[in-house]
C-alpha cells in the first residue's frame, strides 16, 4: 500500500489542501501548530471513518467553513498494482456521513460502513492495527528503552495486540471464580439423601390416605344422587302446582281489571252524556246571540276606518306645524348664507399674497445664508492675516535674541550684514502687507454685516406680515366651512317643504269627524261581552260530534268488556288449585333438600382432605424435581468450569507459543537493520518472550540500558519497526508498503537527530515510503521529498 494524494476541504485547519506524496523518505516538515499531525489524521479518518481520539464531528469541521459548506476528505493510493480512491464526505447541518470507493475510477463501494469493511478487508488490517502497525511516535520509541519493565511489556504487548489475549484470559479466571462460588452455593440448597427418602416415604402414605378417602366419597356420593333424582321428582310436582297457582291468579287479575275497566266507562259514559245535554242548550243560546255579533263585527270594521282617517288627520296638523317652522329656518338660512358669501371675499386674493410673501422670505433668507458665508469667510482671513503676524513677530523676537551672528529663521544661512535688511523686510511684512489685509478685510466684513442686517429686518417685516395674511386665511376657511354647512342645510330646508306640500295636497282628500268616532267606539264596547260569549259558546260547540262520536264509541266498548267478563269467569272456575296439598309438598322439599345439603356438606369435607394430600403430594413431587433441576444447574457449571479451565490452560499455551515465535521474528528482523545501521559494529538484538531487550557486543549480551543514548535511539527505532514488520506479517498485509514516525527526533541534540536520519536512509529500500513529520526546519534537506506546511 502506496499513499499517492491526500486532498482536504474544511478539515480540521485546512480548507483547502492538495498534498501529493511520492516515494522515498519523505519529510511532513512544519511548525508547532501548522497541521502536520492532522495530515496522517486525515488519512486514518479517509480509511476508517474515524479520528484516532475518537468523537469527531464537533471537532473535524473548519471553524470559518458555512454550515451548508461540505467537509471532504479523499486518498488514493495504490494497492497491488491497483489504483484505489477513497473519499468521505460530512453534508449539511446535521453532518450526514457518506463514502465512495473507487478502484482504477471505478465505483465498487458506497455507504460509510461499508467502505470500511471493503477497507479492513483489502488491507486485512483493522484499525487498531492498521494505526500501531504503521505510525510511531518519538514517545514509542522511547518508552521501548525508558520505561519499566512491566510498562514496557504492557506496551508492546498493546502494539502487538496481544493485551486482547490477556483481557480473556483474565475474564476466563473471573468467570472461572464466579462459577465455583455458584457451585458451593448450590451445595447448601441441595437436599440430602435422608431427606428425599424421607420425602418419598411421606408421598406414599399419602397416596394411601387418598384412596381410602375415594372409596368413601364413592359410597357418599351414590346416596346423594339417590336424594337429588328424589328431589327432581318433587320439584315438578311443585313446579305444577306453582303453575297453577299462577294461572288462578293471573285469570283472578284480568277479571278485576276487566270488571273496572267495565265501571270505568260506565262512568264516562255518564259524564259523556252531561256534557252533550249541555252543549245542545248552548247551540240554542247561540243562534240569539248571532244578530249582536254581526253588529259587532261591522262596528269593528268602522272603528278600523276612524283610526286611520284619525291618523291622516294627525299628520296633516303635523305637516302645517312644520311647514311654518320650515318657512322660518328658509329665511334665516338666504340672510347667513348671504353674510358669510360677503365674509369670504377677497380669499384668493389673500392665498396669492402669502405664496408671493413665502417666496419673497426664501429669497431673503437665502440672501442671509450668503452674506453669513462670506462673513465666515473674512473672519476666517483675518484670524489668518493676525496667525500670520504673530509668527513674523516671534521670528523677529528670535532674530533680537540671535543678533547679527546668528542664522537665518528660512534659509539657515548667517546674517551677518543682512541682519538688519531681514528685520526690516520681517516688520515690513508685518505692517505693509498683512495688516493692509486685515484692515481691508475688516472693511469688507463691516459692508457684509451692514447687508446681512438688512436682509435680516427685512425678512422679519415679511414673516410678519405673511404672518397676519395667514390668520386671515384661516379665519376665511373657517367661515367657507360654515358656508358649505349652511347651503347644505338650505338645500335641505328646500326639499323638505316640498315634500311636506306635496303630502299635504294628498291628505286634502280625507275628512275627520271626531263625534261620529266616539260614538261607534261607544256602540262597539257595549256590544263586545255578547260577541265573547257568542264566540265562546261557537268554540265549544265544536265538541259536540267529538262527544256524540265518543259516547257511541264507549257504548260500545261497554258491551264488550261485559261479554268478555263472562268468558273470563267461566275460564277461572275451570282452573283446579289445592292450596293445602302444595303447602305440604314444599315442606317436604324443604326437608329434602336440608338431607342434600347435609350430605353435600359431608361429601365436600371429603373432596377437601383429597385435594389437600394431593397438594402435598404435588408440593413434595415438585420439591424432589426441583432438587433434580438444582442438580442438573450445578453439573453443568461444573461442566462450564472444567471447560473454562481447558480453555485457559489452552490460551497460555498459545501465549507460550505466539511469544516464542513473535520474540524471535522481532529480533531478527531488530538484528538485521541494527547491524545494517551500526556497519556491523553490533551483530544481535535478542528480544526475550517477556520482552527484554539485550544488545550482543563481541559476543557478549548486555541490558539495552548499557550502551550511550544515541546507540539507545537506533536501536529502539529498529526495535519498533521490527514490531511493525511483525505485526504485518501475523495480520496477512504483505502489501503495506509505508511507515509514518511522528516526532520522532524529540529533544536529541544534532548528532542523535543526524544518526537517526541516516539510520532512516540505510532502511529506506525496505519500504516505498518512510513519513517523517518534524518541526526542525534545518533537516528538510536531508529528505528526497519534502512536504512543508
Amino acid at each position: 500500500m502506496i499513499l499517492s494524494r491526500l486532498r482536504l476541504e474544511n478539515f480540521k485547519k485546512y480548507s483547502a489542501k492538495t498534498i501529493k506524496f511520492g516515494e522515498g523518505l519523505i519529510g511532513i516538515i512544519g511548525k508547532n501548530g501548522s497541521g502536520k499531525s492532522t495530515i496522517f489524521e486525515a488519512i486514518f479518518f479517509a480509511l476508517y471513518g474515524e479520528l484516532r481520539n475518537k468523537g469527531y464531528k464537533d471537532i473535524i469541521k473548519n471553524s470559518n467553513a458555512d454550515a451548508k459548506d461540505a467537509v471532504v476528505v479523499e486518498l488514493e493510493f495504490e494497492f497491488d498494482a491497483a489504483t484505489y480512491r477513497v473519499v468521505r464526505e460530512f453534508r449539511g447541518k446535521a453532518m450526514s456521513a457518506n463514502a465512495k470507493l473507487y478502484k482504477n475510477e471505478e465505483l465498487i463501494t458506497s455507504g460509510a460502513k461499508e467502505v470500511t469493511s471493503s477497507i479492513t478487508s483489502l488491507t486485512k488490517m483493522s484499525k487498531d492495527a492498521f494505526v500501531n502497525t504503521l505510525f510511531a511516535s518519538q514517545k514509542e520509541l522511547t518508552s521501548l528503552s525508558t520505561l519499566k519493565n512491566e510498562d514496557r511489556k504492557k506496551m508492546i504487548r498493546r502494539l502487538l495486540g496481544l493485551e486482547k489475549i490477556d483481557f480473556v484470559e483474565r475474564e476466563l479466571v473471573e468467570k472461572s471464580r464466579e462459577l465455583k462460588r455458584e457451585i458451593e452455593a448450590f451445595k447448601e440448597v441441595l437436599l440430602g439423601e435422608a431427606e428425599i427418602k424421607q420425602k418419598e416415604g411421606q408421598i406414599k402414605e399419602n397416596i394411601a390416605s387418598k384412596e381410602a378417602l375415594a372409596k368413601d366419597e364413592k359410597s357418599k356420593t351414590k346416596e346423594l344422587d339417590a336424594l337429588k333424582t328424589k328431589e327432581k321428582e318433587i320439584k315438578k310436582e311443585l313446579t305444577i302446582f306453582a303453575e297453577t297457582k299462577e294461572k288462578k291468579q293471573k285469570l283472578a287479575s284480568q277479571l278485576e281489571l276487566t270488571k273496572n275497566s267495565k265501571n270505568s266507562e260506565i262512568l264516562n259514559q255518564v259524564k259523556l252524556n252531561a256534557e252533550f245535554h249541555e252543549l245542545e242548550d248552548k247551540q240554542e243560546k247561540l243562534e240569539s246571540l248571532k244578530p249582536a255579533a254581526n253588529e259587532y263585527i261591522s262596528l269593528q270594521q268602522q272603528l278600523k276606518e276612524q283610526e286611520k282617517l284619525r291618523e291622516f288627520f294627525l299628520k296633516k296638523e303635523g305637516l302645517q306645524k312644520e311647514q311654518v317652522q320650515l318657512r322660518e329656518q328658509y329665511t334665516k338660512s338666504r340672510s347667513d348664507i348671504g353674510a358669510l358669501e360677503k365674509a369670504c371675499e377677497g380669499y384668493d386674493e389673500f392665498v396669492l399674497n402669502a405664496k408671493n410673501l413665502e417666496i419673497n422670505i426664501a429669497v431673503l433668507q437665502e440672501s442671509v445664508k450668503t452674506k453669513q458665508t462670506i462673513e465666515n469667510e473674512l473672519k476666517a482671513e483675518i484670524a489668518s492675516e493676525l496667525k500670520q503676524i504673530d509668527i513674523t513677530n516671534a521670528k523677529i523676537a528670535k532674530l533680537k535674541e540671535l543678533g547679527n551672528e546668528g542664522a537665518c529663521p528660512t534659509c539657515t544661512r548667517p546674517l551677518l550684514e543682512e541682519y538688519d535688511n531681514v528685520v526690516n523686510s520681517l516688520v515690513h511684512a508685518v505692517n505693509e502687507t498683512h495688516q493692509k489685509k486685515i484692515d481691508e478685510y475688516k472693511k469688507q466684513l463691516t459692508e457684509v454685516e451692514t447687508q446681512k442686517s438688512a436682509f435680516e429686518a427685512e425678512k422679519k417685516q415679511k414673516e410678519k406680515e405673511f404672518s397676519e395674511i395667514v390668520s386671515s386665511i384661516k379665519i376665511i376657511d373657517s367661515k367657507l366651512k360654515d358656508l358649505k354647512a349652511a347651503q347644505e342645510h338650505f338645500a335641505l330646508v328646500e326639499q323638505k317643504g316640498l315634500k311636506n306640500k306635496q303630502e299635504l295636497k294628498e291628505l286634502e282628500a280625507y275628512s275627520y269627524d271626531e263625534k261620529a268616532h266616539e260614538k261607534i267606539r261607544s256602540d262597539f264596547a257595549s256590544l263586545e261581552p255578547k260577541y265573547k260569549l257568542y264566540i265562546s259558546n261557537e268554540t265549544e260547540l265544536k265538541r259536540l260530534p267529538v262527544v256524540k262520536a265518543d259516547l257511541a264509541l264507549v257504548s260500545k266498548r261497554i258491551e264488550d268488556l261485559r261479554e268478555q267478563y263472562k268468558k273470563k269467569e267461566a275460564e277461572f272456575n275451570l282452573v283446579i288449585y289445592d292450596e293445602e296439598k302444595h303447602k305440604a309438598k314444599l315442606a317436604e322439599h324443604n326437608e329434602l333438600f336440608k338431607a342434600i345439603d347435609a350430605k353435600a356438606a359431608l361429601l365436600m369435607e371429603i373432596k377437601v382432605k383429597v385435594a389437600k394430600i394431593e397438594g402435598e403430594i404435588k408440593n413434595i413431587e415438585a420439591s424432589l424435581e426441583n432438587n433434580e433441576a438444582q442438580k442438573k444447574k450445578v453439573q453443568s457449571k461444573k461442566d462450564d468450569l472444567l471447560d473454562y479451565e481447558k480453555i485457559k490452560t489452552n490460551l497460555t499455551e498459545f501465549k507460550t507459543r505466539l511469544n516464542a515465535k513473535i520474540a524471535p521474528r522481532i529480533s531478527e528482523i531488530a538484528s538485521e537493520m541494527y547491524a545494517r545501521i551500526t556497519k556491523g559494529k553490533y551483530q544481535h538484538i535478542e528480544v526475550s518472550n517477556d520482552f527484554d531487550f539485550f544488545i550482543y557486543d563481541e559476543g557478549k549480551k548486555y541490558p539495552i540500558e548499557r550502551f550511550s543514548g544515541g546507540e539507545i535511539d537506533l536501536a529502539n527505532l529498529v526495535l519498533r519497526i521490527a514490531i511493525s514488520k511483525t505485526l504485518t506479517e501475523l495480520s496477512g498485509a504483505s502489501s503495506i508498503g509505508f511507515l509514518a514516525f511522528d516526532e520522532v527526533f524529540g529533544s536529541q541534540d544534532e548528532t542523535r537527530r543526524m544518526e537517526i536520519l541516516e539510520a532512516f536512509h540505510t532502511i529506506k529500500e525496505q519500504y516505498r515510503q518512510i513519513f517523517l513529520i518534524s518541526h526542525e526546519m534545518e533537516i528538510k534537506e536531508m529528505f528526497e521529498r519534502v512536504v512543508e506546511l
